[in-house]
C-alpha cells in the first residue's frame, strides 16, 4: 500500500491549525455494501427492475446498519422500508443483470450517505464503530491429499475469499497477488506455521504489519477452519466447522469464508465500539520530525471517528500541544489512532515525567508520534 502525504508549508499550516477545526466524514468505503443478490418479477421488465432496486436498497440499508453494530444489537435495528433507503442512499452500480420479459435478476453495489446512516443508528439509541483497522493480508491455506496449498491456480478457499470482497470490511483484508516473489517470501507450510519472519516480510509489502492466516481442511463432508492473526493487535484465534448441508464444495466454503470474515468484524468492533456516548478531553504533546510527520499525525486525529474536535493550543517547527474531543476511553482512542499509524502513549507512565520532558508546572502527560 502507498501512502502520499501532503506537505503543507510553514506559514500555511501554522495558519491552517491556529484555531479549531470541523473534521471530515469517515472513509466512503466503509459505507459501501456488496454482494446484494434481486430476483424480481413483475408485469413488464422495467415494472421488476424497479423493483428489483428498490428491494436491493432495503436489503442494502440493513446490510449497512448490521456492519457497523454488534449482533446483539440487530433485533433492534430501525426498519428500512423504500423511503427510508432512497433518502440514505448515495448511489448504486449492479451488475450480472439478467432480464426477461417479466423478470430482474442482478446483484448490486449500494454506497450510503455516512450522516444518513448514523443519524439512523443514532435515533434508536444502537451504538455503533466506523473505524478501520489497517488492512491485513489474507492468506487462504487448504489441505487437501496430504498437501498444503496456497499459491496454487486451483486453490477453492482462496478463491472463497476473494469472492467476498473483504476490503470494505471493518477488519479489511488484502488477497495478495501471488507473484514470484510472493511465493518465495511465504510457503504454504511457513505460512501454516506461523513462521512470523516470513508473514511480517509479505505484510511490509503491503504497508501494514498484520497477516490473517485462514486454514481450511475437509473431513468427509465437514470442513474445519481455523482464523489466526498474527502481529498487529493480538486476538484469539477463531475456529468453525461447516456441513455441507446439501452444498457443493465451493458453496460450502464461501460460507465459512463469509462466517470467519463476519467474526473477524465483530471481534474488531468489540474493541472499538462505544456504549457510553459521553465526551472526553485530554490535552497530548505531538512530536514530529518534519511536515510529513505532522502531517500524519494530523490526518491520523481528523479520520478517527472518535476524535470529535481538536484544538492546536500551540504549535512549533518540532511539536504541538494539541487538545482532543473523544468518544470512549483513551485506550480506544489509542485502538482507533493506531489504525491511522499514530501512537498515543502516556508519557508519564513511561518515563515518569510530562510529554514535553519538563519537571515542573502543569504539562500534557499524553505524547502523540508516528508510529516508524
Amino acid at each position: 500500500m502507498n501512502l502520499a502525504f501532503r506537505l503543507l508549508c510553514a506559514p500555511a499550516l501554522l495558519l491552517a491549525f491556529a484555531t479549531t477545526f470541523a473534521l471530515p466524514a469517515a472513509a466512503a468505503d466503509v459505507f459501501t455494501v456488496r454482494g446484494i443478490h434481486v430476483d424480481q418479477t413483475a408485469e413488464s421488465a422495467t415494472a421488476a427492475r424497479t423493483a428489483a432496486q428498490a428491494e436491493g436498497q432495503r436489503l442494502a440499508l440493513t446490510e449497512m446498519m448490521k456492519k457497523l453494530t454488534l449482533p446483539e444489537d440487530w433485533a433492534s435495528l430501525p426498519a428500512a422500508d423504500d423511503a427510508t433507503a432512497q433518502r440514505a442512499v448515495r448511489g448504486f452500480q449492479v451488475a450480472s443483470e439478467k432480464t426477461s420479459s417479466t423478470r430482474y435478476i442482478a446483484e448490486m453495489i449500494v454506497s450510503f450517505q455516512p450522516e444518513a446512516v448514523r443519524r439512523l443508528l443514532r435515533d434508536a439509541g444502537i451504538p455503533f464503530g466506523e473505524t478501520q483497522a489497517r488492512p491485513a493480508v489474507l492468506l487462504a491455506v487448504l489441505n487437501r491429499d496430504g498437501r498444503k496449498l496456497l499459491w496454487d491456480d486451483v486453490n477453492p478457499w482462496r478463491d472463497a475469499w476473494a469472492a467476498l470482497e473483504p476490503a470494505d470490511e471493518l477488519a479489511p483484508l488484502i488477497l495478495p497477488l501471488g507473484d514470484i516473489m510472493e511465493i518465495n517470501t511465504v510457503s504454504a507450510e511457513q505460512a501454516s506455521a506461523d513462521d512470523e519472519a516470513a508473514l511480517e516480510a509479505l505484510a511490509a509489502n503491503y504497508g501494514t504489519g498484520e497477516v490473517v492466516v485462514a486454514e481450511a481442511t475437509f473431513n468427509g463432508d465437514t470442513l474445519s477452519v481455523t482464523v489466526k492473526r498474527i502481529g498487529g493487535t493480538s486476538a484469539e484465534p477463531l475456529s468453525g466447522t461447516y456441513g455441507k448441508n446439501g452444498r457443493d464444495e465451493a458453496e460450502t466454503m464461501k460460507a465459512a469464508a463469509a462466517d470467519m470474515l463476519n467474526a473477524l468484524a465483530v471481534a474488531w468492533k468489540r474493541q472499538i465500539i462505544v456504549r457510553d456516548g459521553r465526551l472526553s478531553t485530554l490535552t497530548a504533546q505531538a512530536g514530529f520530525a518534519n511536515l510529513g510527520e505532522w502531517e500524519t499525525i494530523r490526518k491520523g486525529l481528523t479520520s478517527t471517528p472518535l476524535v470529535q474536535g481538536m484544538e492546536v493550543a500551540g504549535i512549533s517547527s518540532r511539536g504541538a500541544e494539541i487538545r482532543i474531543s473523544h468518544k470512549g476511553t483513551t485506550e480506544m482512542l489509542a485502538l482507533s489512532l493506531a489504525q491511522q499509524n499514530v501512537t498515543l502513549k502516556d508519557a508519564v507512565a513511561e518515563t515518569g515525567v510530562p510529554a514535553d520532558g519538563s519537571t515542573a508546572g502543569p504539562a500534557p502527560r499524553w505524547r502523540l508520534g508516528v508510529r516508524q
